[in-house]
């Protein structure tokens, strides 16, 4: 009897903690589905900004790469012939309109909500309708100058840096090589004869010599190729 008493007290037991574990991965598996936007919320509340950033950023970009692709499309069959005919490269997504949207959501969209909207809530209208009219009216129409500006700005440079950097590396070597016979000279007589808050003045002027001598050099350069 007492060991048919101690082994249904074991079987509860154990019954008891397989219970208590399921129940304990239940609640694990619901936190983890909500472990993602937790830790979201948490870092909207210790790095607003940087958050935010980061946010606008990969949004705005992915949002360039969708629109590239539903625009290119084909929606007809007289579309679809167009398509073909497009060379290769014009079919590509436009690596450049991506990232110079992701910058602009990261270095303006994100922060500069931040604060406007910061600043909104606290000293704007109570009223939530004002408030709207106010951000569409008044911010939005100079933040959409500001965002084209920046966008056609930072493509032009992004695709600058290609050919800038291959000018660079054809003309480096022998401006390295002119510059080391003006620049020991300047700099041991600036070390030698003055004091030291006057180095930067001093080869400040000397750089006026250096700058003309750069400027005619990329002259000549740009003469010869026309």
């Amino acid at each position: 009897m007492s060991n048919t008493k101690i082994n249904l007290e074991e079987s509860e037991s154990f019954r008891f903690d397989i219970d208590d574990t399921v129940e304990e991965e239940k609640d694990g598996e619901e936190n983890n589905k909500g472990t993602l936007l937790d830790r979201y919320n948490q870092s909207l509340d210790s790095n607003p900004v940087l958050t935010k950033a980061i946010t606008a950023a990969f949004v705005q970009g992915i949002g360039s790469i969708l629109g590239q692709l539903l625009s290119s499309s084909p929606k007809s069959s007289s579309h679809k012939m167009n398509v073909r005919n497009v060379p290769k490269h014009e079919k590509r997504i436009d690596w450049m309109d991506v990232i110079a949207f992701a910058l602009h959501g990261g270095i303006m969209n994100g922060p500069v909500g931040h604060y406007w909207f910061e600043y909104l809530s606290k000293h704007g209208p109570k009223s939530k309708s004002y408030s709207m009219l106010l951000d569409q009216l008044v911010v939005q129409p100079p933040l959409l100058v500001l965002m084209f500006i920046f966008l056609d700005c930072t493509k032009q440079v992004l695709r600058e840096i290609k050919p800038s950097y291959a000018r660079t590396m054809s003309v480096i070597g022998p401006t390295i090589v002119t510059s080391w016979r003006f620049w020991p000279l300047a700099v041991y007589c600036t070390f030698r004869y003055l004091k030291k808050k006057h180095y930067t003045v001093a080869l400040n002027l000397c750089s006026i010599a250096w700058t003309i001598h750069l400027s005619s050099r990329n002259r000549q350069t740009q003469n010869g190729k026309n």
